[in-house]
């Protein structure tokens, strides 16, 4: 009996190892934020955060917002090689778009995304898209697939009262995200393949140096 029971425990403990170890496997992409309640002119600052086991060469993402509320400032990623892609902002969207010339490794923060927080108001910050970008098996960059949207949305309760801009620097070189009059009309493309083409150019100016250095 004593024997039956323990055989029972060990599977159950395996199934239960095994769930968790393919859950952490998944490529998951999720919106966090440290605070969500703000006064007039402070930074609101949300992080998107990815989990890959594959490393990626880009990602791309876009997050809805309201104008009346808050003002998208700038983006950046921690990950040194990544890259930011200046974008056509549309008003109420910030599309952002990353990447790197090498594999770079996805357990954590991809990237910082600060707001102006406008005036009172209750809102929310809602990851719309996401995608990773890698290079395939014959050296072209590809989307990820089979990744996942995790947390999405972000509540934020915002104080009429003045407060004071956050003078905390960002985690990257920062990526202009102010929307302009004329990038409503621009048009819009599938976030993988914004990734896609991002890699795609980093790429071949990375080749295009390396070619020259080793004429010289």
């Amino acid at each position: 009996m004593r024997s039956i029971t323990a055989i029972i425990l060990a599977l159950i403990l395996a199934f239960s190892f095994a769930f968790n170890v393919h859950a952490q496997a998944s490529e998951v992409i999720w919106l966090t934020a440290d605070n969500t309640s703000f006064k007039t002119g402070e930074t609101v600052m949300v992080l998107v955060n990815a989990v890959s086991v594959t490393p990626i060469q880009g990602f791309t993402f876009q997050i809805r917002y309201d104008p009346a509320c808050l003002k998208p400032v700038n983006a950046a990623s921690p990950i040194l090689g990544m890259n930011g892609l200046g974008l056509p902002q549309t008003t109420g969207l910030v599309d952002a778009s990353f990447a790197s010339t090498v594999p770079q490794t996805a357990n954590g923060v991809l990237a910082e995304v600060r707001f102006e927080a406008l005036g009172g108001c209750q809102t929310n910050l809602v990851l719309e898209s996401a995608a990773l970008a890698i290079r395939d098996a014959s050296g072209f960059a590809a989307p990820l697939p089979g990744v996942k949207l995790g947390e999405s949305n972000i509540a934020l309760a915002i104080d009429s009262a003045p407060g004071d801009p956050s003078s905390q620097a960002l985690s990257g070189t920062p990526l202009p995200l102010d929307p302009s009059p004329a990038s409503s009309s621009a048009p819009k493309f599938p976030v993988w393949a914004i990734a896609v083409i991002t890699v795609l150019l980093v790429g071949v100016l990375g080749f295009g140096i390396n070619k020259a250095v080793q004429k010289m």
